[in-house]
Formats: C-alpha cells, structure tokens, sequence
C-alpha cells in the first residue's frame, strides 16, 4: 500500500490528475520524462518517469494478488470461514491488483522495463506456488496455493501485453475457483472439521454430488477442454508465445506449471474421495461422512455450471476485443480467441500428463512418492516449507523488529518516559512534603515565613527600582 500510494502521488505530481482518460493523453508527452530516485544518497542514477509510476503501483498489485514476495498472507487467510475463502479468492481482494494493471495498460505499454518485471513476477509466483502446492496437507491450502499460481498467470499475461487474455482468465478463474473453496469446505463441514487429506479419503460415496462438482472444477483449473480453465489459460500461453524469445521462457514455465497444476489438483481428489478410508466414521458427530444439507450444495450446481460454460465465451464471442473496450486500453494487445492449434495441443498434453501421474502416485496404492521424497529429500522439504518464506521474513524482519521494540521499550519507554513522568510526579511529592513541614500549627513559624516573604518582596522592589 506504501508503494501504490507513492505511486499515486507521483502520478498527481506529473500528470496534475487522477483521471484515467487525463493520465492516458499525457503519456506520450512523458516519456522521456526522467527521475532521480536516488538523488537523496547524492546518486546522479536516473530512471523512465513512467518506469517508476509503473513499479509503485506495481508494488501495490504484488500485494493485494499475492505475488511474490508479498504472498504470505494469502494461505494464512484461509483460517477464516470457508465462504469467506471462497469470496476472496473468486472475486474480490485478489483480483483488485490484476484489474488495477490491466486498467492501466498504457502506462505499463510505455515501460518495457515495468512490463519484464511484471511478466517475471508473475511467472515465478505462478511456478513456485504450484510446487508448494504439491507437498501440502491441508485442503484449503492447496486449493490457496493454486489461487497464487493462476493470479501469477494473470499478471504474467499483463507482463506479455495480454491484459485482456488475463482478465479473461480472471473471470473463469472466478467460476472454478469459488467452486474448488466451497466443495472443500463441504467435505470439512463433512468430516466435522477435519482438513488434512491424509485423514480422508474414500469419500465419493458417502458424497457424490460434492466429488462430481470438485471434480469438474479440477478439470477446470488443469485446464482440460472444454472446460472454462482451458480457454483463458491456453489464451494465456498463446500470448505468451507470441511475445518473442522471452515469451518462449514464460510460456515454458507456463506449460511446467500446467503440469504441476494438474497434478496437485488430482492429487487431492484421488486422496480425498477415492482410495482407503483414513478417517474415523463415528469420530467427530458420532456418524458416518454425509453430503451436505442444499444450502451447500445448490452453490456447488450453480459453480459448477459456470465452471464448464464460462470459457466458451472466448470461443464464440469476441470477449477479448469487448474488454479492451471496457478497459478502454488504447493500444491493447491483439489476441486471437482460439489458440493456435499446436500450443492448444501441447497445454492440453501437459494437463494429461499432471492428471496421469497423480493417478500413478495416488490413484492406486503406491510407494513412490514416499521413495521419491527420501530421495529428493531437500526439494521435498524445500515444497513442504513453501520455500522458507516464513522463516526468511521471520529472521529477516520479525527477530529484528521484536529485538528493536524490546530495545526501545527497555531504554526508550522505561528508561526515559517513564523516567520523566515518575520523575515529575516523585518532584511534586518532595516538594509537597517539604512544604507540609511548614505547616507546623505554631504562630511564631508563620510569623517568621511572612516575614522573610515580606523581606524578599522589599528586597525584589529595591533591587528593581
């Protein structure tokens, strides 16, 4: 927020408005605009004007998606109510930094370098939150997990100049993801809270209409046609494609993290509905796991349908060419509403091969992701400990500012306020205890006061005359 409102006010400082259509003549006139960023440390370094616009409100955007660096909260927030989750991640918080670039596409258009830094931030979130994702336990945090991956294919499609192809992608995401948050917390509701998939299991016959649902929204987020994931995603690997040398490398990583989308994705439906029964059946409400009363599942059906439909409309309407419009982006990249061929097959095939070894791992019984995590022991505690984030920001920042507070409170608050105040207040008491001593009862002890206060009056008026 820091950034995005430093972003803001530089953008007041050259453009003299807040206005979109103002902001977006004046570019022109600005882009050989330059800014000292550093002059305080008397550095003569100078940067694009517009470049720095662009990565402050950039920052702001890393922030409320959940990009790399600034993801930790997101999978911390889904210790609140499972709809809550639902409604973050669909639609709401999340989504205001992919909008917010896409808004202001003209601006990023006038900055190659804010548009590497946005295409890389996205695509390293969008990898790094797959591979946690593939370790995890806990329901809500792998669906979580893959809420950071797509949001990174979001803004790696701004980073490529395909703002609407992210939009796109925003709104199918919208549709599978809601679904995804809102099936799991049926199976919580289920097994009476219970959230690690390692204790279910089984469960697609104690609740078929949740399984069906959950399963066509994972075949939504692997991006498995004719679902709604895999128009706007492929759209986004296309883009990606077409944008050059360094597109080629997003759109590996692209495929890479398509692969390892869809095979955490059916990881957790093999463990929780299919297989052995790890969970106690009369443990938690003393009976057996149901399917959830209607008021849980009639929003399941309704996801549902919009998880199968939504992307059609890229297919058979211009939608790209229709939000442009709405984003009022002057010089939008041009994107075709059906990938070519060849790239819609190789996404597709990569899709296939995440669903296939998620089945070879845990559709049956099998020993190979035990062999396999004794064996790549580092990478797998590397996925398990989502890459010592926490443990980095806890050394780096949160030691540090609890030693400087502890400082602070011990020299600063004790040491000198409360110093000061105690000071004040044990003053006022000596000095009321050394003027109580006057107060003695005896006339002879006033008269002698009044007359040394009579004497100094007289001796303050002569010395002043």
């Amino acid at each position: 927020d820091f950034g995005f409102l430093l972003g803001i006010f530089l953008t007041y400082t050259v453009f003299g408005t807040l206005d979109y259509s103002g902001i977006f003549q004046q570019i022109p006139a600005h882009m050989n605009d330059q800014i000292l960023p550093f002059s305080a440390f008397h550095s003569q370094t100078s940067a694009s004007v517009i470049t720095v616009i662009a990565l402050l409100l950039f920052v702001g955007a890393v922030g409320k998606s959940a990009q790399i660096p600034l993801h930790p909260w997101l999978p911390d927030a889904m210790e609140g109510p499972t709809p809550i989750s639902a409604l973050i991640h669909a639609a709401t918080m999340v989504t205001a930094g992919i909008f917010m670039i896409a808004r202001l596409s003209p601006i990023y258009n006038a900055s190659h370098t804010a548009l590497l830094v946005v295409g890389w931030t996205g695509a390293v979130t969008a990898f790094v939150a797959a591979t946690i994702a593939l370790t995890q336990r806990d329901i809500k945090k792998i669906v979580a997990y893959s809420t950071m991956s797509q949001l990174g294919y979001m803004v790696m499609a701004c980073g490529v100049g395909a703002y609407g192809a992210g939009i796109f992608h925003l709104l199918t995401h919208g549709f599978f993801k809601a679904l995804l948050f809102l099936a799991a917390g049926s199976v919580i509701h289920s097994l009476g809270g219970e959230q690690d998939i390692f204790r279910m299991g089984g469960l697609s016959k104690y609740m078929k209409l949740t399984f069906v649902t959950m399963l066509l929204g994972s075949l939504a987020l692997s991006g498995i046609p004719p679902f709604a994931g895999y128009y706007s995603k492929d759209l986004i690997l296309t883009e990606a494609f077409k944008d050059g040398s360094l597109g080629h490398v997003f759109w590996a990583i692209g495929v890479t993290t398509a692969i390892l989308t869809a095979f955490y994705t059916f990881r957790l439906i093999f463990m929780v509905f299919t297989g052995k029964e790890n969970f106690s059946h009369d443990g938690h409400h003393g009976h057996a796991p149901h399917e959830s009363p209607l008021v849980m599942t009639i929003p399941l059906m309704v996801l549902a349908v919009g998880a199968v439909f939504a992307g059609w409309a890229g297919e058979h309407y211009d939608i790209i060419g229709y939000l442009s419009q709405s984003m009022t982006v002057p010089h939008f990249s041009g994107s075709p509403a059906i990938p070519d061929d060849s790239l819609k097959l190789i996404s597709v095939i990569a899709a296939v091969v995440g669903i296939a070894t998620a089945f070879l791992f845990y559709g049956r019984p099998s020993s190979i992701p035990l062999a396999l995590s004794r064996t790549f022991r580092p990478l797998f505690e590397l996925s398990q400990n989502k890459w010592y984030f926490d443990e980095i920001y806890d050394a780096v920042f949160t030691r540090p500012m609890i030693f400087l507070s502890f400082i602070l409170w011990r020299e600063v608050d004790k040491g000198v306020i409360d110093m000061v105040v105690n000071g004040v207040a044990s003053s006022c008491q000596s000095m009321g205890a050394s003027l109580r001593r006057l107060q003695t009862g005896q006339l002879q002890n006033y008269a002698l006061v009044m007359a040394l206060g009579l004497f100094g009056m007289v001796s303050i008026f002569l010395f002043m005359k």
